[in-house]
């Protein structure tokens, strides 16, 4: 039960950190930036996204910080292709696949450095 509590607030905050993002990368494309800039901005976001919930999570776990980071990871990942599938319905991208690696692998870093500056 405690794990369940655990990655169900994270999901969570992770979903009004999806959610805001969404918002604020929406009004970027309407009013100020480009479309390619907000693309740009809208990857790093969700990069720095995954590094800081792997960051919290390697912060909290005892050891094997990677280990760590990819069940964040992934846990993470598989809600974004849920909505992938259930909002967008669009076709599999190989592009896709290497998007959702990058984001995988920064919550790995994120977990690694975590564990490493946790105080003892």
């Amino acid at each position: 039960m405690k794990y369940v509590k655990e990655y169900g607030f994270s999901l969570l905050k992770f979903l009004g950190f999806l959610l805001g993002g969404s918002l604020i990368m929406s009004l970027f494309y309407y009013f100020l930036l480009p479309t390619k800039i907000t693309n740009i901005v809208a990857f790093l976001y969700m990069v720095l996204v995954f590094f800081f919930f792997g960051l919290s999570f390697g912060k909290r776990c005892e050891n094997k910080g990677f280990i760590a980071g990819l069940k964040i990871g992934i846990l993470l990942l598989l809600l974004l292709i849920f909505f992938n599938v259930i909002f967008y319905q669009s076709s599999f991208k190989f592009i896709r696949v290497i998007y959702y690696l990058v984001l995988l692998f920064s919550s790995v870093i994120g977990s690694s450095i975590g564990i490493n500056i946790k105080k003892e």
